[in-house]
This record gives C-alpha cells, structure tokens and sequence, in this order.
C-alpha cells in the first residue's frame, strides 16, 4: 500500500520499501520547515529506517540552521541516501550532504532512471 504524505516544502510517499521524497519546486527552507518536513517524514515511516530517493526540484536557498538541522536531526531513520541531481547547485548540495553525513551511505545520480535502476539493483 502506498503512503503519501505532502507539506508546503515537500512531497513524500513509501513504495516498495522506498521512500521517495521530493522537494516542491523553487521553495526556499527555513529551520521550521525543515524540522516540520522531518517529523512529517519521520510520521510516514513509523519508527522504520528506510532507503530515500530524494530529488532537489530546483531549491532556492536552504538556510544555514536548516542545512544542520537537516544533516543531523533530521537524518534520524535514514538508512541510504540517493540523490538527483541534474543542476550544478544540487551538485553542490550533494556533495556537501555527502560530506557532512558520512555515516549515512549516500548516492548521487544525474536522473531517475539512473537511480531507480540502482534501488532495484541493489535492493
């Protein structure tokens, strides 16, 4: 069964043990986004870590509170990361999640295709 979740900055949804999650188009995330994004995500897991497909969508800004609120608190439940990443900011952006979380085994792809071809691979 499909779980869909969607808040002013997100939308989020469990299939086949994967939860993917993407970001709205062009939001800007302040910290109280951020940590109502996480507990809205945190609620659709239900105490579950879980494999996350996330997708950037174009993010405007994410401010500093929110950028270490997101790679620490609010990576609780996170078992893989897989990003896309088709712009040179989300490039950015992804590079700088890998580094700051490294205990979290984090992918980057340049398109959906590519990355669900490596959920499914490596599922």
């Amino acid at each position: 069964m499909k779980r869909f979740v969607e808040t002013d900055l997100a939308t989020m949804w469990l299939d086949k043990d994967i939860l993917f999650f993407f970001w709205k188009e062009r939001v800007s995330i302040d910290l109280s986004g951020a940590k109502e994004t996480v507990a809205q995500r945190l609620r659709l897991q239900q105490g579950r870590p879980q494999r996350i497909l996330c997708k950037f969508n174009g993010i405007l800004h994410i401010e500093k509170e929110a950028r270490h609120y997101l790679l620490g608190e609010g990576a609780e439940l996170v078992q893989e990361l897989v990003l896309i990443a088709t712009t040179p900011l989300e490039l950015a952006y992804s590079k700088y999640i890998s580094n700051k979380m490294p205990l979290v085994p984090t992918k980057v792809f340049p398109d959906m295709d590519t990355a669900m071809g490596y959920l499914v691979q490596h599922g």
